[in-house]
């Protein structure tokens, strides 16, 4: 008589149940000796999950049943041939089929609808209990995230991990290499690529000492962590396989921020965000027809920003930066908030723009005249409006914040509630924070003004041999330079064949 020996276990079983390997293996044998057996074939899986029917020890047995290799088939407990009741009743049904008998050691298994009535419940128990463990361990990750404790250590570069405390400790080297990075996307403009490849040229060591690669670079940039928070709950992730699993965002209501220390300051964190998307949206695959100011061009009328359309031949069309109320679907029932700015030729004003500053760049003199004057009075206005509407936002969700605690004090509503909607607040009045603070920095921006002898400095840094520059290159000296460009069209000709005229202010930055 021959019998297969199924053993399986992982380190979970080990710890809470004794389901080792040597128990299972000593257990199986007796049991299997005292039926009879001559010969046994052990298949083992150590360290594999019974959530899951592919496991190579299992699926060996099955090919041995698919072949009647065995008599009878001896496991330890139920749960360690399956922990999903389907699970159990397939393989259940290959060992009748194969002419085999199955065997536990731990319980009595009969081939009798009793017995299998018996069977599948103690299958349904397990899985059940599976899920019930499942459920413990999320509870009590979020019950430490609400505590603002970091649920396990995610290995954050630029930090060090305080395992008593569960919270993050600012490498302060890894930190500087961080600053760096976003002081190459924000100040210099640099896109992901170009970072990484001076990081290289440097030899700055990547996280895991290789070389930096354009994903590390977007991972740092993007990070909230580094703002000063971490999103807790933030993924679902779910076991498909033994070596696959699906990750799923869950619903912002159930992140749960945890306050970190903090490497760069908001305003910094999110003007790399804006300078990101910015360079996403000129990049050529997105554009139809590029241009080197294309999201640098305002409106002198208005103040609002111009982006690019076509007219003429579809084959050959003529390309216009246009004020954004003109083609917005946003301005299209608002016929008092239309500008009736004209359109600028967008290939005269770039070689226009493009040749002022290597005129200045070789004339540092003549900077005075373009230097940054008190700023755009319009724009200055609405920044601080918005900030007044935002205090009184802040005030109303603070006294929402108030009423929230003084009913759940009285008992009005329970502890789960009051929690939800606090955590909703909380993530309300951090955002308006971020706004406000972004917002005041712009607001400075506008108001401040760059010394002649700055914008001299960047000019000969970026517009000095740029004969054998790429169009990627001539565009990334213009941002480098140049914060935005007011423009507008003063001319009275509408001849197709006439020469514009524009006033133009250069903003730099």
């Amino acid at each position: 008589m021959i019998a297969a020996l199924y053993i399986r276990v992982s380190t979970t079983d080990q710890a809470e149940k004794g389901y080792s390997l040597e128990t299972q293996l000593s257990e199986n044998r007796q049991k299997a000796s005292e039926l009879g057996a001559t010969a046994f074939v052990e298949f083992i899986d150590d360290g594999y999950s019974g959530e899951y029917i592919d496991r190579p020890a299992l699926t060996q047995l099955r090919d041995g049943l698919e072949r009647r290799e065995f008599d009878i088939v001896v496991i330890y407990d139920p749960d360690r041939l399956a922990r999903n009741l389907a699970h159990q009743l397939i393989i259940t049904d290959e060992i009748e089929k194969s002419g085999a008998k199955l065997l536990f050691v731990s319980v009595t298994f009969e081939a009798s609808p009793e017995g299998k009535l018996f069977y599948s419940m103690r299958g349904a128990i397990s899985a059940y209990e599976k899920e019930k463990i499942k459920e413990r361990t999320t509870r009590g990750k979020k019950g430490k995230a609400r505590q603002g404790k970091l649920v396990n250590n995610g290995r954050c570069f630029g930090y060090d991990y305080d395992k008593a405390n569960s919270m993050y400790i600012i490498n302060e080297d890894q930190a500087a290499i961080i600053r760096q990075i976003f002081d190459l996307c924000i100040k210099d403009k640099m896109g992901t690529a170009l970072i990484s490849k001076e990081l290289n040229r440097e030899g700055i060591p990547a996280p895991r000492g290789n070389r930096w690669i354009v994903s590390s670079i977007h991972r740092i940039l993007t990070n909230t962590a580094y703002r000063g928070v971490i999103y807790s709950m933030k993924y679902k992730s779910t076991k498909t396989g033994f070596n696959t699993r699906t990750i799923e965002t869950r619903p912002e209501s159930e992140w749960i921020p945890i306050k970190v220390p903090a490497i760069v300051d908001e305003i910094t964190w999110h003007s790399a965000q804006k300078q990101l998307q910015s360079n996403k949206d000129l990049a050529k695959r997105n554009l139809k027809n590029d241009y080197l100011l294309n999201g640098l061009v305002c409106c002198a009328r208005c103040g609002r920003k111009m982006t690019i359309k076509h007219s003429g031949n579809s084959n050959n069309p003529v390309s216009y930066y246009t004020c954004l109320t003109q083609v917005s679907t946003s301005y299209m029932y608002l016929e008092n908030d239309k500008c009736t700015a004209r359109r600028i030729p967008a290939v005269i004003l770039d070689e226009l723009v493009w040749d002022k500053l290597h005129e200045l760049a070789e004339n540092p003199e003549l900077i005075d005249q373009y230097a940054q004057d008190i700023g755009n009075p319009i724009a200055t206005a609405k920044i601080k409006n918005t900030l007044v509407k935002l205090k009184d936002t802040e005030k109303k969700i603070s006294t929402q914040k108030e009423t929230i605690m003084r009913w759940f004090r009285q008992q009005i509503i329970n502890g789960s509630d009051a929690e939800k909607q606090l955590d909703e607040i909380n993530k309300q009045l951090i955002d308006i924070e971020v706004t406000t603070k972004r917002l005041n920095d712009e607001l400075n921006f506008l108001t401040s003004q760059t010394s002649p002898a700055d914008i001299a400095m960047n000019l000969n840094k970026y517009f000095k041999d740029t004969q054998y520059y790429s169009e990627e290159e001539r565009k990334i000296a213009m941002r480098a330079v140049l914060d935005k460009v007011n423009v507008e069209r003063i001319d009275t000709t509408y001849a197709k064949n006439s020469k514009p005229e524009f006033t133009i202010d250069l903003k730099f930055l």
